[in-house]
């Protein structure tokens, strides 16, 4: 039981992002500083994990800590003369999956959410039994995800929930 408890907070902290914006962005003139400037423009804000610049293809991906952090944040904190527009976002959660022991189940698991309209990246994880999976909130949501995978694997996010659970 240990073991469970430390494996699932040690992944829970490595996935505690719960959403991804990816914004086009207007301005930039070279692949070096521009990129810098909007990097250490944003990567200040509180609540912003990572961010990630392409000049080649004048967009930005913004790994958030809270699934409500506001684009109007990210579009009001670039300087001038940068000009950024949401494009996608993306909620991404964790699971933990029960009853998956082999890569049977994860090529069983593939076939019933592969392709799902909306479902952007998934990554089953056998060894960890866990299922992470990145979506557009404005194509699909979660439980429609979720009820597409057998009913025979149980199915439980790994939040801040579960983990207060599983330490108690």
């Amino acid at each position: 039981m240990k073991n469970i408890t430390a494996l699932l907070f040690a992944v829970t902290f490595i996935f505690a992002t719960t959403s991804k914006q990816v914004y086009s962005v207007n301005g930039m003139m070279c692949g070096y500083g521009c990129v810098s400037t909007i990097k250490n423009s944003l990567s200040s804000l509180e609540g912003i994990k990572s961010v990630s610049v392409y000049f080649e293809t004048k967009t930005m991906e913004v790994l958030l800590e809270d699934e409500n952090f506001e684009s109007d944040t990210i579009i009001k904190s670039l300087p001038n003369p940068y000009k950024a527009s949401l494009i996608q976002n993306f909620a991404v959660k964790q699971y933990m999956i029960d009853g998956m022991t082999c890569m049977g189940c994860v090529n069983t698991i593939e076939k019933s959410i592969d392709g799902l309209d909306g479902l952007e990246h998934y990554d089953i994880d056998v060894r960890e039994q866990t299922l992470l999976i990145e979506f557009d909130k404005k194509t699909i949501d979660e439980k429609k995800i979720l009820s597409q995978i057998p009913q025979r694997y149980k199915v439980v996010e790994i939040n801040s929930k579960t983990e207060e659970i599983l330490k108690n």
